[in-house]
């Protein structure tokens, strides 16, 4: 189900996070929805984003089938041995670690945030 700015969704608050890399900003998210099961933001590039972005556009330029999981593990193993985090700018919920509590998919100015339930 997809909410957001336009789509008669109810009920999701709007989150702010830092894209972290230890203490660079690689940029920030502004979640505006959700498309079950991820929420939906903006995203706004930081001092750090342009020695990742690549990175992030090879992973979103994989699509397709991907039965064992190997075609999606390329793009996302330089991204895991990033160390990166998503911090709360509200500062109320401690961070994210990327591929560990969340996968975070940025494609030009918007990301798909997933988070794993507990977190």
């Amino acid at each position: 189900m997809r909410t957001g700015p336009g789509s008669g969704g109810r009920g999701h608050r709007t989150t702010r996070w830092r894209l972290l890399r230890e203490d660079v900003l690689i940029g920030e998210l502004s979640e505006y929805g959700c498309d079950r099961p991820y929420s939906l933001a903006h995203f706004t590039p930081g001092p750090g984003w342009e020695n990742v972005r690549p990175l992030f556009e090879a992973w979103a330029a994989r699509r397709g089938t991907d039965p064992d999981g190997a075609a999606s593990a390329a793009p996302t193993g330089p991204l895991r041995d990033l160390g990166l985090r998503l911090a709360p700018v509200d500062g109320r919920r401690p961070p994210l670690r990327l591929f560990k509590d969340c996968t975070v998919r940025i494609d030009g100015s918007e990301a798909r945030l997933r988070h794993w339930h507990g977190n």
